[in-house]
């Protein structure tokens, strides 16, 4: 199946991977503000049967086609979760960048959990007619199984690694700390009063510190 991505700009590739059942216009503020980079703007594939693995391969694909020897990753809720997996699996990741990742189901807040199984509950009658209600069904049942990562895998990561989250993230506080801990040059920045929407609502305090990073990241190269 083919992945469909846009490139924006030209310098160094970040590769930008968006949250559950969204596209790349998460990232359009972020791509204006970050005009010294490439981005590369990866819209997930749904098609067929769907897992964090299967989405990690898309991205995979993506960097086989360009032949990309280096380059980074930002991204947002199940982005954020590739971006990790995927930084396990590629020597050719340099940095990344994750907001609102976790690293199980469990590490989601009770009350977005079982507000999401609820959700799955009401969405079966409709899957039977309904196309959209069938993706809405199937992309909340993966959030609900997956992922399953490992603090101990993470230690792989050898690489500058920034952790986002918001203070009233629907990620556990304790699975983001555990995440920059388990790194070995993790970083971990909760944004003040954010929510899970940083880019969307807390939008200037998370690309100060993402600039900050990059900024850093890139002139120590």
């Amino acid at each position: 199946m083919k992945v469909n991505y846009k490139i924006v700009g030209e310098g160094f590739p970040i590769i930008m991977l968006h949250g559950n059942g969204e596209n790349h216009h998460e990232f359009d503020q972020l791509v204006k503000d970050l005009n010294d980079y490439q981005c590369i703007l990866i819209d997930a594939s749904y098609d067929g049967k769907i897992s964090y693995q299967k989405l990690c391969d898309d991205v995979v694909a993506v960097v086989q086609e360009l032949k990309l020897n280096a380059f980074d990753i930002i991204g947002f809720s199940d982005g954020g979760i590739i971006a990790l997996m995927l930084a396990m699996q590629l020597d050719s990741v340099q940095h990344i960048i994750t907001l609102g990742a976790n690293t199980r189901p469990g590490m989601i807040k009770t009350f977005f959990l079982v507000n999401s199984i609820i959700r799955l509950i009401c969405l079966l009658p409709f899957c039977i007619y309904q196309k959209k209600a069938r993706l809405s069904f199937k992309l909340t049942k993966m959030m609900l199984l997956e992922p399953h990562i490992s603090y101990e895998s993470l230690t792989d990561i050898k690489i500058p690694a920034l952790i986002m989250a918001g203070e009233y993230d629907l990620i556990k506080e304790e699975d983001s700390k555990n995440i920059a801990n388990a790194l070995p040059y993790g970083i971990l920045r909760i944004i003040s009063h954010g929510n899970h929407f940083l880019l969307r609502d807390y939008y200037k305090q998370t690309y100060k510190e993402i600039r900050l990073f990059l900024d850093i990241c890139h002139k120590e190269d």
